[in-house]
């Protein structure tokens, strides 16, 4: 992959796709995160805003939205 300056060092981010349904709100999460801004979230090419369009429930392995993704919006979580 080709980078304008240096290419990163410090490994790679990982991706979680989601499917939503249009009622569920809380997912399991792949990997425990500390806070809502140590993960970046989209939902239909819309970044989400931590702690207002989601919260972490369960200690960081749940993410709960305030609404919930329906079934046509492509959801990604970026570790």
């Amino acid at each position: 992959m080709a980078y304008i300056g240096k290419a990163p060092v410090n490994g790679f981010h990982t991706k979680q796709q989601l499917t939503g349904d249009g009622s569920t709100v809380t997912f399991p999460l792949d990997y425990t995160v500390a806070s809502e801004t140590a993960i970046i979230v989209s939902v239909g090419g819309v970044l989400q805003e931590p702690g207002t369009a989601f919260n972490l429930t369960i200690g960081g392995t749940k993410i709960t939205f305030t609404e919930a993704p329906s079934s046509t919006d492509r959801v990604y979580i970026q570790y």
